[in-house]
């Protein structure tokens, strides 16, 4: 009975510090929830992520571990988002997919600027609608890391207003 308890917490421990990032793929991606005033999500590339596509924007090969959200743009009001990660010798990147969710599917957008450590910034496109963010190493840099999503919200302007 200890030692089923002790089974139980340890399990529950592991499931608390990976966070759902890992099961996370095109056939079950996850959403990226709103924290205040900033859609925000944590998680991790390293196990038990595993390599989903294989092939990114439809050109590059890439060995590395993905974690995928499916963005439905009608909600995610930013233009920019960030990538960052607390790992100094992990090179992240980001994929921004318009679509449908794949390996042959063409990038819309990609933040892979800043090198190991880095934060990553990506400019969102402009048309509403389903989108899937790939979370992954540099294509070739391997290696994977812990990391954190920020999309600010944009402030709404009431322009009018009438009582009927």
């Amino acid at each position: 009975m200890v030692k089923n308890a002790l089974m139980l917490i340890a399990t529950l421990l592991a499931t608390a510090y990976t966070g759902s990032a890992g099961a996370q793929s095109c056939a079950s991606p996850a959403t990226i929830p709103l924290v205040a005033n900033m859609h925000q999500v944590s998680g991790t590339t390293c196990a038990p992520s595993v390599n989903q596509l294989g092939t990114l924007c439809g050109a590059f090969n890439s060995p590395e571990n993905d974690v995928i959200y499916r963005v439905n743009k009608d909600s995610l009001t930013a233009t920019t988002i960030a990538l960052t990660t607390p790992d100094a010798g992990w090179n992240p990147a980001f994929l921004w997919l318009s679509g449908s969710c794949g390996g042959g599917v063409a990038c819309a957008e990609v933040g892979d600027n800043a090198g190991a450590g880095g934060t990553e910034t990506m400019t969102i496109p402009a048309p509403l609608g389903i989108y899937y963010l790939v979370v992954t190493s540099s294509p070739g840099s391997g290696g994977c890391g812990a990391y954190t999503i920020d999309a600010p919200r944009i402030p709404v302007t009431l322009k009018s207003f009438n009582i009927d």
